[in-house]
């Protein structure tokens, strides 16, 4: 693709060198050319660079100590070159067409969505031992629909403008689960949406997954009613009262979780 623009693929790590050499696999593997991979080492392993050191394929940021997974993607933001940005936790994968589909959606924009900044695909879903295929059928202006519901699942599913994640500030650091959902909705405000329809990436079951940490979760859950209670509120009384429900079915839920443990909690309450 000639005079194509160049995407950033941003990929935080922490320990598993192993899992972090299969997600850089699967972006060297892409039909787009125009790419640049960063690492982000959270750990700073000894692994990771000997695992690419000599690769200049890849531009490698150390973290002296751990600083956590948003801290890692908005460093990785901050020395990206790209035009747009693609999110990959190191335990996940992307398919080989998903960077070159996403582009010309974007460079096509057949439905005239305005302000287009992020555009995202389907994923299969593999992190509760289920293989399981999540669609992220979303278009258009979905700022109110994303207050009310989480909509996009799998950060490694969208493809970002980068001037849309910077105007939104990136990541908030101070959230302990749900980044992704509260940086989804800050977006919203501003920017479109669109999707390919195809499943185009791959998410697996590891260790240490927040998806399964239901303190996190909990805390997690409660950080983000607080922080958009005033957007909440905007959508009127019934709007809220129902998402106060919703927020107090959720911590209920999670807490039950934390008892039955997470393959009950994957069979009968996810």
């Amino acid at each position: 693709m000639n005079n194509s623009p160049l995407v950033s693929v941003i990929i935080p790590t922490y320990k598993r060198p192993d899992l972090l050499k299969r997600a850089i696999d699967s972006v060297k593997k892409q039909t787009y050319s125009n790419i640049e991979i960063i690492v982000i080492d959270d750990a700073n392993d000894n692994r990771v660079l000997d695992l690419f050191s000599g690769d200049e394929t890849v531009k490698l940021l150390v973290n002296e100590v751990n600083q956590g997974g948003c801290y890692c993607r908005n460093r990785g933001l901050k020395a990206s070159n790209g035009e747009f940005i693609n999110f990959l936790d190191d335990d996940d994968i992307l398919y080989p067409t998903k960077i070159e589909k996403q582009i010309d959606l974007f460079a096509k924009n057949p439905h005239q969505v305005e302000r287009l900044g992020f555009v995202v695909c389907h994923t299969n879903d593999g992190r509760t031992g289920f293989n399981v295929t999540k669609y992220n059928k979303v278009r258009g202006d979905i700022h109110k629909r994303l207050l009310e519901k989480f909509l996009i699942d799998g950060i490694e599913t969208v493809l970002y403008k980068k001037e849309a994640v910077l105007k939104v500030n990136g990541f908030d650091e101070e959230l302990v689960s749900n980044q992704e959902y509260d940086l989804q909705i800050r977006l919203s405000e501003f920017y479109g949406v669109d999707y390919v329809d195809e499943v185009l990436t791959e998410e697996f079951q590891s260790t240490d997954q927040i998806s399964v940490n239901f303190d996190k979760k909990i805390r997690g859950a409660k950080q983000i009613y607080a922080k958009h209670n005033n957007a909440f509120k905007k959508q009127g009384f019934l709007f809220t009262l129902k998402l106060w429900v919703k927020y107090r079915l959720l911590d209920i839920k999670f807490r039950l979780a934390k008892i039955v443990g997470i393959e009950a909690y994957n069979r009968f309450l996810r």
